[in-house]
């Protein structure tokens, strides 16, 4: 049996799948990096990726408001610049993204 690691260490192999996630990684690649570099089971692998789903998870729903408030600003910016070089599809793709992202949609 291998020795266990500290919870620092635990906690830094957490943030590497969160990361790893955040850059398109599927589990065969997190179990893979997880045996080679830590030399963990398939099985131990998967419970760190299930911790680092449910930290991705809870940095999206802790975020959201701010998350919404950056994409609205940067979906009325490029709003803005289509309008201004008349690129119309994209200045409507645009504000749709904001009617659906500031629940502004019509019933």
């Amino acid at each position: 049996m291998g020795k266990r690691c500290t919870k620092i260490e635990k906690a830094n192999r957490v943030n590497h799948f969160v990361r790893m996630i955040s850059n398109g990684a599927v589990n065969s690649e997190m179990e893979r990096y997880a045996a080679v570099e830590w030399g963990l089971s398939k099985r131990r692998a998967e419970a760190y990726m299930k911790l680092a789903r449910e930290k991705v998870m809870e940095d999206i729903n802790k975020d959201r408001k701010e998350v919404i408030a950056e994409l609205l600003h940067g979906a009325h910016t490029i709003w803005k610049a289509a309008a201004r070089d008349k690129q119309y599809n994209n200045a409507l793709g645009a504000m749709n993204l904001i009617t659906r992202l500031g629940g502004l949609e019509p019933k």
